[in-house]
C-alpha cells in the first residue's frame, strides 16, 4: 500500500479524461449536426467534404447562369417572332404586287408599307437588348473576318465547319464564282472545296443582291450555299474588285458563352444571328413594278427561311439549356447526398454514443473518488 503514488487514481483519472473528451466530441457533433467539425476528426474525409461543399456552391451559380442564359434566348426569340411576322407580311405584299391588276399608285402604297416594315425590322435588331447587351445586331453572332477591307463576313451557318479558308472569289457579270486557288495554301488554311464541299457551280447556290445608294455607292450582298448545310453571307463594297484570294477566318469568335459547369471549359456557346434586313437579303427589295414584286417573292422567301432557321436555332439552344438545368438539379442532389454521408451526424447513433460516454463519465467520477479514499486506509496500519 503506497501513499506517494496513487496508481489507482492515476489510472481512473486517465480513463475519466478520455471518456470526458469523447463526451465533449459527441456533444459537439450533436449540437452542430456535423460528424466532422474539425480537420482532426477525419482529415481525408474532411478534405473531400470541403471540395464537395465548394462544388455545391459552384453548382448553385451555374444553375443561375443557365436560367439567365435561357432568359436571354427567350428574349431574343420573342423579338425574332415579331420579325418573322413582318417578313411574312412582306411575303404577302410581294405576292399581291406580282398580280397584274394593280396600278402604279397601288404598287407605290405596297412599297411604302414594305419600307416601313424593313425599318421596323432594323429597329428591332438594333434595340433589342438584355441587361444592356444588344442581342440581334450581331453582337453574339459567330463573326468571321477577311484580309480585305472591301469584304465583310455578315453571317455564316452553324453547320459551317470552323476554320480558316483560302478562297478565290471573283465577280462574273451580276454574280460571283468560286474557284480553288491555284496558289499554295498558307499554313493552317483550307481551300474552298473543304469549306463548301464543292466548287462545282452547278452544286453551289450563289445569290447576289446589288444595292445602289443615293450617294452613288453600291454594295453587293452575296449568299453562298454549299453542301452539308454550309452557308456564308458577305457584304462586298462596290467599285473595289477582289484581286487577291480571300483569307477567311471562320473560327466561331463572338458567340455567347454560357458557363454551365464548375470547371474551366464547361461552356455552351450560343450564337444569336444578326437580324437586319441586309443580312436577310432584303436591302434591294423594290415592289413598285410587277417584275420587282415577282423578284421580291424569292428575296422575301429566302429572308423568311433565314428568320425561321434563326428562330429554330434559338429554340434548340433553349431546349438544350432546359436539359442542362434538369441535369444540374440531379447533379446537385447527388453531390449534396454525398456530402451528407460524409459529414452529417447520424443523430440516433451519436445519441447512443453520448449516453454511453455520459454514464462512463459519471462512473469515472465515482471511481476516482473511491481511488482517492484508498490511501486513507494506510492510517489503520499506523494505529
Amino acid at each position: 500500500m503506497k501513499i506517494n503514488s496513487n496508481i489507482t487514481a492515476y489510472l481512473t483519472n486517465n480513463a475519466y479524461m478520455q471518456n470526458e473528451m469523447r463526451l465533449s466530441n459527441s456533444t459537439g457533433r450533436l449540437s452542430s449536426g456535423y460528424k466532422l467539425n474539425t480537420a482532426g476528426d477525419d482529415p481525408a474525409n474532411f478534405a473531400i467534404a470541403a471540395k464537395l461543399r465548394s462544388m455545391i456552391k459552384g453548382l448553385d451559380k451555374v444553375k443561375t447562369n443557365t436560367t439567365t442564359g435561357m432568359s436571354v434566348l427567350e428574349t431574343a426569340e420573342s423579338a425574332i417572332m415579331e420579325t418573322q411576322e413582318m417578313v411574312q407580311r412582306m411575303n404577302e405584299l410581294a405576292i399581291k404586287g406580282a398580280n397584274g391588276t394593280l396600278s402604279s399608285a397601288d404598287r407605290q402604297l405596297i412599297q411604302d408599307e414594305v419600307e416601313q416594315l424593313m425599318k421596323e425590322i432594323d429597329r428591332i435588331a438594333e434595340t433589342t437588348e438584355f441587361n444592356g447587351m444588344k442581342l440581334l445586331n450581331g453582337t453574339f453572332n459567330d463573326r468571321g473576318y477577311t484580309n480585305q477591307p472591301s469584304v465583310t463576313v455578315m453571317d455564316y451557318s452553324e453547320k459551317t465547319a470552323s476554320g480558316k479558308y483560302y478562297i478565290d472569289l471573283q465577280k462574273s457579270g451580276d454574280t460571283y464564282v468560286i474557284n480553288n486557288s491555284a496558289e499554295t495554301l498558307p499554313p493552317g488554311y483550307e481551300n474552298a472545296e473543304t469549306l463548301f464541299g464543292t466548287v462545282d457551280p452547278t452544286k453551289l447556290t450563289i445569290n447576289t443582291e446589288t444595292v445602289n445608294y443615293d450617294d452613288g455607292t453600291s454594295v453587293d450582298f452575296v449568299s453562298i450555299k454549299g453542301l452539308r448545310g454550309t452557308e456564308l453571307r458577305m457584304q462586298i463594297d462596290g467599285g473595289m474588285p477582289i484581286t487577291d484570294p480571300l483569307e477567311l477566318d471562320l473560327t466561331g469568335l463572338g458567340s455567347m458563352r454560357l458557363q454551365v459547369g464548375t470547371e474551366q471549359g464547361e461552356v455552351i456557346s450560343a450564337s444569336i444571328p444578326r437580324m437586319t434586313t441586309d443580312v436577310m437579303g432584303l436591302a434591294g427589295v423594290d415592289m413598285r413594278t410587277k417584275g420587282g414584286s415577282q423578284k421580291a417573292i424569292d428575296q422575301v422567301g429566302n429572308a423568311l427561311e433565314y428568320v425561321n432557321r434563326a428562330r429554330s436555332r434559338l429554340g434548340a439552344y433553349e431546349n438544350r439549356l432546359e436539359k442542362t438545368d434538369e441535369f444540374l438539379d440531379a447533379y446537385n442532389e447527388s453531390v449534396t447526398t454525398s456530402v451528407s454521408r460524409i459529414q452529417d451526424t447520424d443523430m440516433a447513433e451519436e445519441m447512443t454514443e453520448f449516453t454511453s460516454m455520459q454514464v462512463l463519465s459519471q462512473a469515472g467520477i465515482s471511481m476516482l473518488a473511491q481511488a482517492n479514499e484508498a490511501p486513507q486506509q494506510a492510517l489503520q496500519l499506523l494505529q
